[in-house]
């Protein structure tokens, strides 16, 4: 029996949702640089965007592999929604849970939501969304999603993770 990705995708969702709760795609713990904070002794606002892109990142790499051709096959950023709870400290150990909310033909959302463990308690510091649109960056225009991005994407699961509860 030959596996596609898709199938592989899906099997090792399906063994990481039993062994961790989450499968290791959504999942992001972002390093708490010094750099990151400002001023007033906090990550700065702007700063969780940055985790987001990488949590983003991580996350499409674990569906569709390393070999993506962004160029031209790739996204653009349309739209930052950050709704913001509490804040992140220098030496705050946080998780940044991520999945993809919706995909359209030409767009998609990805959802997040950064927490802190305080005791036995998972604290909500931030809940966010990005919406993608879907680029040719050599032509310049918006594209539909690709077979390539979209098949994996679909067998790994779209929505919430079934098992995670929402904080907000």
């Amino acid at each position: 029996m030959q596996f596609n990705h898709a199938t592989k995708v899906r099997a090792v969702y399906l063994y990481r949702m039993k062994a961790n709760h989450l499968p290791e795609a959504h999942i992001y713990k972002p390093e708490i640089r010094f750099v990151d904070i400002d001023a007033a002794g906090i990550v700065n606002n702007a700063t969780y965007l940055n985790y987001f892109e990488q949590s983003r990142i991580q996350f499409f790499e674990e569906i569709v592999g390393k070999k993506w051709d962004w160029n031209s096959a790739g996204m653009v950023i349309a739209k930052h929604e950050v709704n913001y709870r509490q804040p992140i400290f220098f030496q705050d150990d946080v998780t940044i849970v991520t999945w993809i909310e919706r995909v359209g033909t030409k767009s998609m959302e990805a959802a997040y939501e950064i927490f802190k463990m305080v005791g036995e308690e998972r604290v909500l510091i931030a809940f966010a969304s990005t919406v993608m649109v879907s680029f040719d960056h050599r032509k310049g225009i918006s594209i539909p999603w690709n077979s390539d991005l979209l098949d994996p994407l679909q067998a790994f699961g779209v929505g919430r993770p079934s098992n995670w509860s929402p904080m907000a």
